[in-house]
């Protein structure tokens, strides 16, 4: 069984938005503790503040996907809530993308059944650029169709 994970605090999301955001979302608590009436917290007017922030956090949990080979299946397990992962057994009939736009973007993989033309993407932050060309050879090696789309520096 071989795991391309990375640390959480090295992703490309914690390090330009994640901690940003959360600092000034905190400084931002402190800052009005004091005037604030939390009777208006959960109104409307709490929705102008939790609405993004709920949003903002979804993004960073559809983000955090990394990759588990094993013995007969591709594992991708998310890192935050780890009950959610997706498995494909190498004999299955699949074609698999991995798409990098370049700059602080993050890869993903779409994984095709069939004859299907939409996917889920998995964004793989957890996965080190430099990875990349190992797993799409290991991909390769266990038989399955890969298209690559941005990663030709590597």
């Amino acid at each position: 069984m071989k795991t391309f994970r990375n640390s959480f605090w090295s992703g490309r999301w914690v390090q330009s938005i994640f901690i940003p955001w959360t600092v000034a979302n905190v400084l931002c608590v402190l800052i009005v503790m004091n005037n604030v009436d939390f009777t208006k917290l959960f109104s409307w007017y709490g929705l102008i503040i939790l609405l993004p922030n709920l949003l903002f956090y979804g993004i960073v949990f559809l983000s955090e996907f990394y990759i588990i080979f094993s013995n007969d299946a591709l594992i991708l397990k998310n890192a935050i809530c780890p009950f959610w992962r997706k498995k494909f057994f190498y004999q299955d009939p699949i074609k698999i993308k991995i798409i990098y736009l370049s700059g602080y973007t993050i890869p993903y993989m779409q994984i095709m059944r069939g004859t299907r033309k939409l996917a889920w993407r998995y964004y793989l932050d957890r996965v080190r650029l430099k990875d990349f060309p190992v797993v799409i050879d290991l991909l390769r090696a266990k038989g399955m169709q890969v298209d690559v789309e941005g990663m030709e520096y590597f």
